[in-house]
C-alpha cells in the first residue's frame, strides 16, 4: 500500500494514512459522517411527500354542514410541530385551492388552540398534545393527521406510516365518525391500515 501513497511531505503523508485508515473502518462504525446529506435528502423529501398528502387528503373528505362560515371561507391547515414541513406546505399550496376555496397553513405554536382549523397534523413527539386537545371530546369538523405509532388509538383519524421505504398512511373510521367527518372510500382504499371499531 505504501506504493499507492504518493510522496508528500511528511506532515502530510501522516494524515494521508490516517484519512486511509478511517476509510478502512468505515464499513464498521455504521453510516459514515459524510452520509449526512444525504439523511438530509431523504427527510426533505419525507416532509414533502407529507405536505402533499396534507393538501390532496382535504380533497377526500367531507365536511359536516356548517364547517365553513362562508362560500369563501379558505381551508385551513395547521401544522403543530414541524415549521419546515409548515413552510413546505405553504409554498405547495401557494395559489391552489380545494374546491374553489385557497389554502392557507398555519404553524402552531405551544398551548395554541386548533379552533377554525380543518386539518391539522401533529408531528412525531407531540402526542401529549393529541390526547389534551381530544380530552374534552373530539373536534367537530377536524381532521386530525399524525405520524407516530399507535396514533390512531388516541383518536387520529389520518397516521402517516413508513411502509417498504415508501410515506403511507392509515386510517381510522371511528375517529372520523368521532369527528363527523366523511372519508372518500378512496382514500381508505389506498391506506395501509383501515381501522373500524364497532
Amino acid at each position: 500500500m505504501a506504493d499507492l501513497i504518493p510522496h508528500y511531505p511528511s506532515g502530510a503523508a501522516k494524515w494521508l494514512r490516517l484519512l486511509l485508515v478511517l476509510l478502512m473502518m468505515a464499513p464498521q462504525c455504521g453510516r459514515p459522517a459524510w452520509s449526512a446529506d444525504a439523511q438530509t435528502d431523504e427527510a426533505v423529501a419525507e416532509r414533502r411527500v407529507k405536505a402533499a398528502y396534507l393538501y390532496r387528503f382535504a380533497s377526500y373528505v367531507e365536511w359536516p354542514n356548517g364547517t365553513f362560515a362562508r362560500p369563501d371561507t379558505p381551508l385551513s391547515i395547521g401544522v403543530w410541530g414541524d415549521d419546515e414541513l409548515a413552510d413546505d406546505l405553504a409554498q405547495l399550496v401557494e395559489g391552489r385551492t380545494v374546491d374553489g376555496r385557497r389554502v392557507v397553513v398555519r404553524s402552531l405554536k405551544e398551548a395554541e388552540s386548533f379552533a377554525g382549523l380543518h386539518i391539522v397534523f401533529i408531528a412525531q413527539g407531540r402526542m401529549a398534545r393529541l390526547g389534551d386537545t381530544l380530552e374534552s371530546g373530539p373536534r367537530r369538523g377536524t381532521l386530525i393527521v399524525t405520524d407516530t405509532a399507535g396514533a390512531l388509538q388516541h383518536g387520529s383519524v389520518l397516521n402517516f406510516v413508513r411502509v417498504d421505504g415508501q410515506i403511507r398512511f392509515e386510517v381510522s373510521l371511528e375517529a372520523a365518525k368521532q369527528h363527523e367527518l366523511k372519508l372518500s372510500s378512496r382514500l381508505a382504499a389506498v391506506s395501509t391500515n383501515l381501522s373500524v371499531r364497532r
